[in-house]
């Protein structure tokens, strides 16, 4: 079992460095925040697009905008046994 979330970790870190290899503009910051509903767009916003480089949903909605879903890449990544142990958690 620890193996297999070892792997799973191991995925999804390598899924949300993909981002790094992406200059974050203004725009990106925001197309996100007009996907957010209130309250998470009021406090987002404030927060401007340096402080909210690193928020996972940003990243995630960024990495989607250019086809690249974590549910896609962690069934291309991980083996079929972990995919779906995963799949069935996130539920």
């Amino acid at each position: 079992m620890e193996e297999k979330l070892q792997q799973i970790n191991k995925a999804v870190l390598s899924y949300y460095s993909q981002v790094k290899s992406r200059e974050l503009t203004e725009e990106d910051f925001n197309l996100w925040i007009e996907s957010l509903a209130d309250p998470m767009k009021t406090g987002f916003k404030s927060k401007g697009l340096n402080e909210c480089r690193g928020v996972l949903n940003f990243q995630r909605f960024i990495l989607e905008l250019q086809d690249n879903g974590l549910e896609e890449y962690l069934k291309s990544e991980l083996k079929e046994e972990d995919y779906n142990y995963w799949r069935d958690q996130s539920k």
